[in-house]
């Protein structure tokens, strides 16, 4: 991760301002690839608050033609697994991306 930094437009007569994080950590960064995000057009005729997925794509451009063509909204689902390490002096949960599986239609 990199260091974090706050910067605030300055006020009249006032140079700006930088806040700086009091300690860094290591962290290790998962990459976070198109292969974790699934793409799902709307259920047809859905009510409600919750989301009703319909029919699968694989790739994001081909959800896009389709929710134009139907008028139908489209959802992302991003899939991920929970990994515990003990490495460490404070252990951490860390979060994978699975990969995704071939659309189910």
């Amino acid at each position: 991760m990199s260091a974090l930094a706050e910067t605030s437009p300055p006020k009249s007569g006032e140079t700006s301002k930088t806040i700086s994080p009091v300690a860094k950590r290591k962290s290790v960064r998962m990459p976070e690839t198109n292969e974790s995000v699934r793409y799902f057009l709307a259920r047809e005729g859905a009510a409600g608050d919750l989301p009703q997925l319909g029919k699968e794509f694989s790739k994001e451009n081909e959800v896009l033609i389709e929710a134009m063509r139907t008028g139908l909204n489209y959802y992302t689902v991003s899939e991920w697994k929970a990994i515990p390490d003990f490495s460490g002096k404070n252990p951490r949960i860390l979060k994978q991306a699975v990969t995704s599986r071939q659309p189910h239609s």
